[in-house]
């Protein structure tokens, strides 16, 4: 469902987890990582232009953000009354791999390879349990379900 809002968001994201960021952090490439894992910042003024000066977050904090934003397509219907179980469940797993990604970046600014690893690992789980619940209601008529995180450190 790359054609969705948000879709091409998030497959850029699953693409930079398991492909630039797995390969910073199996690189010890720390100053890579985080780069990848960069919040971004809001605007603190404006140049002579009159435009913000504020840095958007990486690819991979913004594909978290899609996340949330789909699932409530993808697991929430109009006619329901409340959040359904699995767009909660949906919500955790997003927030989960969030912070997954605050300790990669924290082991990686103090050099530990080990915790960076486990930290990526996790966030993967998290991400793959999130792609197979909003990837079970995705049929072919609207469009292709995304593909899971392969590999590991």
């Amino acid at each position: 469902t790359a054609t969705t809002r948000g879709g091409s968001r998030i497959t850029t994201g699953i693409e930079a987890y398991s492909g630039a960021l797995r390969e910073a952090v199996a690189g010890g490439r720390w100053a890579e990582v985080a780069t990848l894992l960069d919040k971004g910042s809001k605007g603190k003024g404006s140049n002579e232009k009159g435009e913000g000066s504020g840095q958007p977050p990486s690819e991979l904090r913004s594909m978290c953000r899609a996340l949330g934003l789909f699932g409530n397509t993808a697991l929430q219907s109009d006619n329901d009354s409340g959040t359904t179980a699995a767009n909660l469940l949906a919500r955790h797993l997003v927030n989960e791999l969030y912070f997954s990604m605050d300790d990669l970046a924290s082991a990686a600014q103090g050099g530990d390879k080990a915790a960076a690893k486990e930290a990526w690992s996790r966030g993967r789980d998290y991400l793959n349990s999130y792609l197979r619940i909003v990837n079970y209601p995705i049929i072919s008529r609207v469009g292709d379900k995304f593909s899971v995180v392969e590999g590991s450190l």
